[in-house]
């Protein structure tokens, strides 16, 4: 498995270039398609689509994929007056190929009277009806296609989503029309995570309190996790054995595979209320009502390890899968390390710390799976302390366990919080419904390259592909979740199975906008926010002056509005704001009507804002949009966070020193930073600020205490003086205090705009 190393014979036409090379040869052009087929051909003459149509079956095609089809064509296809003596025949055809082909190929060919998909295998038919669907949908308005033939293979062997059903719980009903979503759009594994703190979602006959107790909470934490707000309502639900396998050959039909994910040696308080003597301390615990990491775990002693190996005896049971997912992410080690018998176990063991001790748990559980005849695959947290011999490892902090893990030998699932965390925003979030924070728009997800620079080609081919994440504390609903991973999801499923070569984003925005229909039909409730316009911040020409650039996606027009009109003027060019202005945008079509929605900028003036900065450690990648000038852009951090307004940097210090451009009598010397410690990000430790003339020579004004409370705080030092330069010395925690989530890691220092007065 891996990235296929296989190269189209022909570059595919983008679209938007196939139908003006081919618009003299025919009036039709060849229907939107997400993903991005391999290779299309268009062919002369076209299809025509009013007579009934019907699946033939050829040699060796299973009844249930022909009678998959045969329904759905027959939901799409509008009834006709049209008398035919013959239907259109939509051929499945396997075959035995001459050489080794990528799993999942396939070739499509629409004639004149017949529509014929081929492949080596039924999977790569199945993904070829998932083209000829949106085939035919594109083409049922005029009632006929285009000839054509598509060539077509996947990228990567793992195109993946993921859905959390344990802080919000999710009915079958819904779990089956996201596996049809994911199937539309040739993704072929669903990440279902099952346990967690918060609820056990999965029916263990060998132990039923995990259901009877584990499974239901005592409310639920709601709002913002800086308000720390609860209700008192009973809240959970799991799955029966039964509904499982239901799911699952659900899934297989559409040649999906169900991964589950039963989380441990943390994130396990659902379990342990059930059977608390699993614990360190043995309890008493109760299902947890909060969001965030706890330090009570599964401790590693016989008892708890047969627990989890008969767990995991019935889970392999239910899930076909190769790979069974065993979390190993963000595993506090207090309890481990106040324990007599870890501590003993460690000796006798030769651990040297509880990383090690972690790393001891993991190979257990894996040497139990490896003899069910399955493997393991873990969050990248599994590398500490040493990765098991045969485990795969899903990169979700950033990119680095992945590298890690190929560089090793060891297969990887890129996943990073950046672009695959389909939880976070993906708009403004004045327009937008609560999220966890961060901020990945579609265009980002578009983006993402699975495939690490750092690697050569030979370790490359340990990259399985990619996965996106739905974590669902702040999802309540499946209309909320839908909006959430659509059309981000769409997105994600081109990187994954298109050629790199061909990927084009203002291209996939427009065949994004073609596909809006279906989504409509399909009553998928899918977010738009993509089409709202975007501001970009940078230094005017002269010192401070902050240029505001405007564009807009799928050939949009930028329209600015003021206070009092809501239609606005077009934009014609940057706008340079020296003093504090707020901004109003949206974007229209070619025909003058709206597309998307409202967007709005604050920027509020200080000494400091859009002067000369510099930063003497540069911000952690994935913190790091806008650069220095994030912190003299004059937007300060809303409520609800999101990465392009903040810096970050994980332990250590940084300098920052500020450039007023000449001397001035200053007052107030401040600067704002996070406190949220659910997410590893504490306020400074301290802060030195001092001042200069001349660039030279500083004289400390004062240490600036941080205010108490969560969420974003303002640090400063009020005292009259005299300076040119000002220099912020900021200090993050060397290691998160105990009890803390992370407790002994470099804590994440987030810092959002320098005020000076």
């Amino acid at each position: 498995m891996g990235a296929f190393p296989f190269v189209p014979r022909v570059l595919p036409f983008l679209f938007l270039g196939l139908a003006q090379a081919l618009g003299a040869q025919s009036a039709l052009t060849i229907p939107s398609l997400i993903p991005l087929p391999v290779e299309i051909e268009q062919l002369q003459g076209e299809c025509a689509l009013k007579c009934p149509w019907s699946v033939t079956r050829g040699h060796g095609v299973t009844k249930a994929l022909g009678d998959l089809l045969q329904a759905e064509l027959d939901s799409l296809h509008p009834k006709s007056a049209v008398k035919c003596e013959k239907a259109l025949d939509i051929e499945l055809s396997l075959f035995q190929p001459d050489t080794i082909l990528p799993p999942e190929t396939y070739w499509l060919t629409v004639e004149k009277d017949r529509i014929l998909i081929k492949a080596p295998t039924e999977e790569g038919l199945f993904r070829g009806t998932r083209t000829l669907i949106q085939l035919l949908e594109g083409g049922v308005g005029d009632m006929r296609l285009p000839c054509l033939r598509i060539s077509d293979h996947p990228r990567f062997a793992w195109r993946g989503m993921h859905l959390d059903v344990v802080r919000h719980f999710f009915l079958v009903s819904f779990v089956k029309s996201y596996i049809d979503l994911l199937a539309r759009y040739k993704l072929n594994t669903f990440h279902w995570h099952l346990t967690d703190d918060q609820g056990w979602r999965i029916e263990i006959k060998k132990y039923p309190k995990l259901t009877e107790v584990g499974a239901w909470r005592k409310g639920s934490q709601v709002g913002p996790y800086s308000a720390q707000t609860f209700d008192t309502l009973r809240y959970g639900g799991f799955y029966t054995q039964e509904e499982i396998r239901d799911v699952v050959a659900y899934a297989a039909a559409r040649h999906i595979a169900v991964v589950p994910e039963i989380e441990m040696p943390g994130h396990a308080l659902a379990a342990l209320a059930a059977y608390p003597e699993l614990s360190c301390t043995r309890g008493p615990f109760s299902v947890e009502r909060g969001w965030g990491v706890f330090p009570d775990v599964f401790c590693p002693k016989e008892e708890t390890f047969i627990f989890l190996e008969n767990v995991l005896d019935e889970v392999i049971g239910l899930f076909p899968s190769p790979y069974i997912h065993i979390g190993g992410d963000e595993c506090p080690k207090e309890r481990w390390h106040e324990c007599p018998h870890c501590q003993a176990l460690m000796q006798q063991e030769g651990l040297k710390d509880e990383h090690e001790l972690q790393s001891y748990f993991i190979r257990r559980i894996e040497k139990f799976v490896n003899s069910k005849g399955r493997k393991i695959i873990g969050w990248d947290e599994i590398l500490e302390g040493g990765l098991a011999p045969n485990a795969a490892v899903m990169s979700w902090r950033g990119t680095e366990g992945g590298i890690a893990s190929a560089k090793a030998g060891h297969y990887a699932v890129m996943s990073p919080g950046s672009h695959c965390y389909f939880d976070h925003y993906q708009g403004d979030p004045a327009n937008e419904p609560l999220a966890i924070g961060g901020y990945t728009p579609l265009q980002k997800t578009y983006s993402y390259e699975p495939i690490p620079a750092e690697l050569n080609a030979e370790e490359s081919k340990y990259i399985l592909g990619a996965q996106g994440n739905v974590w669902t504390e702040y999802i309540l609903t499946e209309d909320h979740l839908e909006y959430m991973a659509v059309p981000r999801a769409l997105a994600l499923s081109e990187v994954l199975w298109s050629p790199a070569a061909s990927r084009n984003e203002a291209d996939f925005l427009r065949r994004l906008k073609a596909e809006f229909p279906a989504l409509e039909r399909l009553r998928i409730n899918a977010a738009q926010s993509m089409f709202d316009p975007v501001l970009h911040l940078a230094p005017g020409a002269n010192p401070g002056e902050v240029m505001v650039s405007m564009e807009c996606p799928c050939e949009g027009q930028p329209f600015v509005l003021d206070a009092r009109s809501l239609e606005g003027v077009p934009y014609t060019g940057p706008i340079i704001a020296k003093n504090n202005l707020t901004i109003r945008a949206l974007c229209k079509d070619i025909h003058g009507n709206e597309q998307g929605r409202m967007v709005s900028r604050r920027i509020l003036y200080s000494k400091a804002t859009a002067r000369n900065i510099t930063l003497d450690r540069a911000p952690s990648e994935k913190y790091a949009d806008g650069g220095a000038f994030t912190l003299v852009n004059g937007i300060t951090a809303g409520a609800r966070r999101v990465n392009h307004e903040w810096l970050g940097w994980r332990g250590g210090e940084v300098t920052i020193t500020v450039d007023l451009d000449s001397a001035q009598d200053l007052r107030f010397l401040g600067l704002g930073a996070l406190n949220e410690p659910s997410s590893w990000i504490h306020p400074p430790e301290a802060i030195e600020i001092s001042t200069s003339l001349d660039g030279l020579t500083f004289e400390k004004q004062g240490d600036a205490p941080m205010k108490k409370g969560e969420g974003r705080r303002e640090v400063a030092v009020v005292k009259p003086c005299k300076a040119r330069y000002v220099r912020y010395i900021v200090h993050a925690w060397k290691a998160i205090p105990v009890g803390q989530p992370g407790a002994g890691e470099p804590a994440w220092l987030f810092l959002d705009e320098v005020i000076i007065n």
